[in-house]
């Protein structure tokens, strides 16, 4: 650990030195002392070369390659490729198979409400715990890893023979992973990414995120062929291998991540409050929270509920597992090539735009009942859905409260994703399954999901009449 001794005549201030690279490929340091050859004065001396990918840029953080992004990058599109597979095709089947078609909306709810909950808490405290961690191995990276592991264990608990119960603590325990792989992954990237660069790593993270739902889509379509465990075993290779990516070959931690330091004991009351005082701090962070639960009530819905959707309301050849997955890669192909076309300033407009074309797909929702139409369906909802990812990042990073807290707040922020599963889902479960057994004796086909998808429309027009009040974005 640096030290630092200053008196009237003399400062000695003992340096860490970057040396090789350790056994999992970061740099650890060692202490070095100089000596100012002029006045005889110690001074500070580091060869951190290493850590400079490239000129500094003008907020004082390495300037960022092109490489250095895509690399960084590399474990967000396996982490998406992992709960894309996981939440819309392994989740929604393994749920029907053990609850049975009349009751599987309530079980799915069930067991995101479980899953939520968790996350609600977890992600904000562990967030805040890794801003005060350092390690020779840095701050962010060894969590990643340790959280990828996790995910990759946990994976195997997930079997659809089992009881409803058994199964909702596994995805707890898989929940729990991921929020300890993510969480200092968004971190880091707020750790290392200068202000001018924010719209372009904003952009490439977006495009990680889509790539990663896309592949995960077209491995989806023989996710039957391929069985649980050879699935399995092809996503846990995926994730290993996007994480060796990021922490070997991207962009290294900040200089002082690495520096072993002391942190006094945790007051919990303050540390609490302190966690979530950014809400009511910070009016701009609030409301970008609250823009982003909003959307994701809608999201989140249609994502989870898509598979049941296609099954119980639509004329399709596939089985539902193949189905979902080629309705989606529509959306998953047009999300990338409409946020190209969009300019990256002017991120509310963007917003308004990506808001009407999700509500016309919620009108085709209730309506389709074929296959093609789905797909067009789909379609729809990419144009809008690729613009709308790439620029909430970037809204985030523009309201950030603090430079020294981010994992804490943007943990905060992360739980804008989670808190639908834990209002949203529940209510959409319990709707679906009181719709269709309504709708039954009503004569009405799907009357559940048309109820379902009419709540989305709702929450799209709140979360944009709530993006305009936002002032420090534009």
């Amino acid at each position: 650990m640096a030290t630092e001794v200053a008196d009237s005549t003399n400062d000695i201030i003992e340096e860490e030195e970057w040396s090789e690279a350790g056994p999992l490929g970061w740099q650890h340091p060692k202490t070095r002392v100089s000596v100012n050859p002029d006045d005889g004065s110690h001074f500070p001396e580091s060869d951190t070369t290493a850590l400079l990918p490239s000129p500094t840029s003008l907020s004082g953080k390495p300037h960022l390659t092109l490489y250095q992004i895509v690399c960084l990058n590399a474990f967000w599109f396996g982490y998406q490729l992992y709960w894309f597979l996981v939440s819309i095709v392994i989740l929604p089947s393994h749920i029907a198979a053990i609850a049975g078609n009349s009751n599987k909306g309530s079980a799915l709810s069930l067991v995101t409400l479980i899953s939520g909950i968790l996350n609600l808490f977890f992600a904000v405290i562990f967030g805040a715990l890794n801003d005060r961690f350092n390690s020779r191995f840095g701050k962010r990276h060894p969590w990643i890893i340790v959280g990828s592991v996790g995910m990759c264990c946990s994976l195997l608990l997930l079997w659809p023979t089992d009881a409803l119960w058994v199964y909702v603590i596994a995805y707890a325990c898989l929940t729990a992973a991921t929020i300890v792989a993510s969480v200092p992954f968004n971190g880091l990237v707020a750790d290392i990414t200068p202000a001018e660069q924010k719209a372009r790593v904003s952009a490439i993270m977006g495009g990680a995120n889509l790539s990663g739902y896309l592949f995960g889509a077209i491995i989806g379509i023989f996710a039957d062929t391929l069985g649980n465990v050879k699935l399995y075993m092809l996503m846990i290779t995926i994730v290993s291998v996007s994480t060796a990516i990021t922490v070997r070959l991207g962009p290294h931690e900040p200089e002082k991540h690495y520096l072993i330091q002391t942190h006094p004991p945790i007051e919990w009351k303050p540390f609490l409050v302190a966690l979530v005082s950014p809400l009511w701090e910070f009016r701009d962070f609030m409301l970008v929270f609250v823009s982003r639960f909003l959307f994701q009530l809608g999201i989140a819905t249609i994502q989870q509920f898509m598979q049941f959707w296609i099954s119980d309301c639509v004329s399709s050849p596939f089985p539902p597992t193949r189905a979902v997955s080629l309705g989606l890669i529509p959306l998953l192909t047009l999300s990338p090539l409409s946020a190209l076309l969009l300019p990256s300033t002017h991120r509310k407009r963007i917003v308004y735009t990506s808001t009407v074309f999700m509500v016309i797909t919620v009108v085709l929702l209730n309506t389709v009942h074929t296959f093609p139409l789905a797909l067009l369906a789909s379609a729809i909802f990419g144009v809008a859905y690729g613009p709308f990812i790439s620029v909430e990042f970037a809204m985030l990073m523009d309201v950030l409260p603090s430079d020294g807290d981010v994992a804490k707040d943007m943990s905060l922020w992360h739980s804008a994703l989670v808190l639908p599963q834990i209002v949203a889902m529940p209510v959409a479960g319990i709707v679906r399954d009181w719709g269709e057994k309504e709708g039954e004796e009503l004569g009405v086909q799907c009357l559940g999901y048309k109820v379902v998808f009419a709540m989305c429309v709702v929450y799209f027009l709140a979360g944009a009449a709530v993006t305009k009040a936002i002032r420090g974005v534009k």
